[in-house]
């Protein structure tokens, strides 16, 4: 994949993983219940988080890295795509019997893609600076 940094196909192959992710959220929101054993209090919100921002990984990653775009515009937006895609998540979850639509699983999932994408972003700002800086000496 070392070929690929740099390139436009690389921003595709994201998008198109992303794309692939999401149906297997939809996949997954689709099954009456998930077998997962009870660890701790919250693991629900957890999942919810962990599966968001691996999503919020993959968007992030299909934004090319530059000043163009404030990396504050960039978080926001990733965070916004997840949001949108966890309340239509949600929305569906309402109609497939033995699961419910929560506000909190929402929250999870806007809070997952938000702090992957502020993460990701972040360590790509500071990799792209590092790579400009270097060039110059």
């Amino acid at each position: 994949m070392k070929h690929l940094i740099g390139n436009p196909q690389q921003y595709w192959l994201y998008r198109v993983l992303a794309l692939l992710w999401m149906a297997v959220l939809y996949w997954l929101s689709s099954k009456p219940s998930l077998p997962t054993p009870d660890l701790f209090w919250g693991q629900d919100k957890v999942e919810h988080a962990v599966a968001f921002g691996l999503l919020g990984f993959l968007f992030a990653s299909s934004f090319r890295a530059g000043k163009k775009v404030s990396l504050r515009k960039r978080v926001i937006m990733v965070t916004f795509l997840v949001g949108v895609y966890g309340f239509f998540d949600e929305a569906h979850q309402f109609f497939v019997p033995g699961r419910d639509a929560s506000f909190f699983d929402l929250c999870a999932d806007a809070m997952g893609g938000f702090l992957s994408a502020l993460l990701f972003l972040w360590y790509q700002s500071r990799k792209f600076s590092r790579q400009k800086f270097t060039h110059l000496s």
